[in-house]
């Protein structure tokens, strides 16, 4: 009885539908076009206009609060006291 029991949960099992992960848009690590910028870090904040470009954009200076949703087209400028760019980085 085990046995047809068995049987009959794998024949069940092989009616199953396959699953497919969804699929992701292939993004890279640099969606937002921070790797081109780099060569800004350690200027003043004013030496580029970043809205220029028109992307999703987010400054922020010393002790500001940050929400921690993940956007990867978004454009994040680390600025220091002085407003100096400190580090440019999607998300």
């Amino acid at each position: 009885m085990r046995t047809v029991a068995f049987i009959s949960l794998l024949t069940l099992v092989a009616c199953l539908p396959e699953e497919t992960p969804p699929t992701r848009q292939a993004t890279g690590d640099d969606a937002c076009g921070a790797e081109k910028l780099q060569l800004l870090v350690g200027l003043p904040y004013e030496a580029r206009d970043f809205q220029e470009d028109g992307r999703p954009l987010r400054v922020l200076p010393p002790g500001s609060a940050m929400t921690m949703d993940h956007r990867i087209d978004r454009l994040n400028v680390d600025l220091d006291e002085d407003g100096v760019i400190t580090r440019i980085w999607c998300g």
